[in-house]
């Protein structure tokens, strides 16, 4: 059973991508206006995505870059830094936005010297402790059943 928290925004059950589109189980298609949340999409199976991913899991599915370096990851940061602004030239990478906000909130705290950041009314910053205490787009993301009210 999925927890109660993580609502559906529709009532689309989908069994394939391809492009900008979804696919229900009887063919119905769906434009789907949220491939990519907080990314850049390509869309649904794109061939040369499919490709690269179908040849990366065939030579490594996971190297976590706190315990093993691979060329991949090596590559991806030359190539980043030829294109970053300034005097950028060391990253930072997170398996998802939630992580990368962690981390967002702990470096503007040290840069600071702050112990507090101002969120907009209405935001989704992620589901881990400090990202989720940021978060105000759903009272029920922050509070279990079992917290009361001060």
């Amino acid at each position: 059973m999925l927890s109660p928290l993580l609502t559906q925004a529709t009532g689309v059950h989908a069994v394939k991508g391809e492009g900008v589109y979804l696919y229900g189980p009887d063919g119905e298609q769906y434009l789907d206006f949220t491939a990519g949340i907080g990314v850049t999409s390509t869309g649904h199976c794109h061939p040369k995505v499919v490709e690269a991913a179908q040849n990366q899991v065939a030579t490594l599915i996971h190297g976590q870059y706190t315990t093993v370096m691979h060329p991949r990851l090596l590559e991806l940061s030359e190539r980043l830094e030829t294109v970053m602004p300034g005097d950028i030239d060391s990253f930072f990478y997170a398996s998802a936005g939630t992580e990368a906000v962690e981390a967002t909130l702990r470096l503007a705290r040290h840069a600071t010297g702050r112990p507090k950041v101002i969120v907009f009314q209405g935001g989704f910053h992620g589901r881990t402790m400090g990202s989720l205490s940021m978060t105000t787009s759903k009272n029920g993301l922050r509070q279990s059943e079992k917290d009361e009210e001060p």
